[in-house]
């Protein structure tokens, strides 16, 4: 019997590219794979629910709300609270640090009631039905499903739950590229993806960087997806946009409020902030630049590389992680952005599990943090939440690697893209040829 290598043996299971005699799942076990994927994320967004519970029975007050890791930015800004002053590294926040979609909610809700556990039970309610709108999403857009659980248990989604609408923009974009793409039993409406692309962008920008990694893999998809082209998408996106700040011209000046107070937990501005090595008011514009300098740089790295055939995922992965890198803030419902693309575009197990790890440990420092903000002998030293981000942003760098590795091979599917047709086992030996009377040459 011909030989082969553990390790080619091992391949499916390592996560590498499928074995040459592995048969394709039936709709049978896949439907079955679903309903699994389905209930760990159920089951995720029930823990998530309870992190909330005893916030929503004492109000929300502080500082047992960021204690207990239920505090966040529409709470407090509901409350007409801003962050403590003492929290070094970390935006002043409140109503004006809101996005514009964020701010209107709040106030709209306020209109309803004024009791902060009610509208909290309404922010939860609605981020619930956004993660699993965001749980279908990622079902279709994976056909091999085996690293989804690395989105469905992810530790993010426990501390983002009650803290911004951000799993509601997140759900819009990446239903945006479902439909963009037209993965069946999806038809495509690059309109549609753009009109929900644009609301997106209202919650948090980064989904702008969605549209621009449609707008770079739209006419040369990777793998078996079709061309599309972007131009009715980025047609609806403005027209959308347009309405939103006719409807609300407060962006604005939102945008220039948010330039002076950009510095925020989990970037390297926060920590040079959290060291006194200068202010929030001189780092801001630095790392702005910086961020965007990253943002060219990967466009035109894509944009040279996309004849090859680019995965969407892995265009959304680079650009929203490379951004986040070097942006002047970095909390954790800004990487829940990453998170759908991360697990689409990386195979490690290594990375997945160290990326959960970095989430979780962050996002109970930030919120520790500030306790000793409010109450200095409680809580978390800045020292080690400084440490805990550091730690956070070079997992990020693995991950914008492996993704970047991936770059060429990977497919919105989460297929591997082989470069040449699989070897026959006869290859791996020589072949012997036979000239005249028998003698082997």
């Amino acid at each position: 019997m011909p030989s082969q290598s553990s390790t080619r043996i091992a391949e499916p299971l390592l996560g590498g590219p499928d074995g040459i005699h592995l048969a394709s799942a039936g709709a049978r076990f896949r439907r079955g794979q679903a309903y699994i994927f389905a209930g760990i994320l159920g089951l995720t967004t029930f823990l998530a629910l309870a992190l909330q519970g005893p916030c929503l029975s004492s109000g929300y007050e502080q500082p047992s709300a960021s204690a207990r890791m239920c505090s966040g930015p529409l709470s407090t800004a509901f409350l007409g609270q801003t962050n403590p002053e003492e929290a070094l590294g970390r935006s002043h926040g409140g109503m004006a640090g809101l996005s514009v979609i964020d701010a209107r909610f709040v106030q709209l809700m306020k209109f309803v009631t004024d009791d902060v556990s009610v509208f909290m039970t309404f922010v939860l309610i609605v981020n619930v039905i956004a993660f699993a709108a965001l749980g279908v999403a990622l079902l279709v857009l994976a056909r091999q499903r085996a690293w989804l659980v690395a989105a469905f248990a992810s530790p993010v989604i426990l501390f983002t739950l009650g803290s911004t609408l951000d799993p509601v923009a997140l759900s819009l974009s990446v239903w945006a590229m479902v439909i963009f793409v037209g993965s069946s039993p999806v038809t495509p409406r690059p309109w549609l993806s753009g009109v929900l692309l644009g609301i997106a962008s209202f919650v948090n920008p980064l989904a702008l960087l969605v549209v621009l990694a449609l707008c770079l893999a739209g006419q040369h998809p990777a793998g078996r997806l079709r061309p599309r082209d972007p131009r009715m998408m980025f047609a609806a996106l403005t027209i959308t946009s347009a309405l939103i700040l006719v409807i609300d011209g407060s962006a604005i000046e939102r945008i220039v409020d948010w330039t002076g107070d950009a510095v925020d937990g989990g970037s390297f501005a926060s920590i040079l902030v959290m060291a006194r090595l200068g202010t929030a008011e001189v780092w801001a514009p630095v790392w702005i630049i910086a961020s965007a300098g990253v943002i060219v740089a990967v466009t035109i790295a894509l944009y040279m590389v996309r004849r090859a055939g680019l995965d969407p995922a892995v265009a959304a992965c680079l650009l929203i992680g490379g951004c986040l890198l070097l942006a002047p803030g970095m909390m954790p419902w800004d990487s829940l952005w990453i998170l759908p693309f991360f697990a689409l575009s990386v195979r490690r197990w290594w990375v997945l599990i160290f990326w959960a790890m970095a989430e979780a440990a962050f996002a109970i420092a930030i919120h520790l943090g500030d306790v000793t903000a409010i109450e200095a002998d409680k809580g978390l030293e800045p020292t080690f939440v400084a440490l805990l981000t550091l730690l956070r942003l070079l997992v990020l760098v693995a991950v914008v690697i492996c993704a970047g590795e991936n770059l060429y091979r990977r497919r919105i599917r989460g297929r591997l893209l082989r470069a040449e047709p699989p070897r026959r086992v006869e290859d791996d030996h020589p072949k012997v040829r036979v000239q005249g009377h028998g003698n082997p040459t």
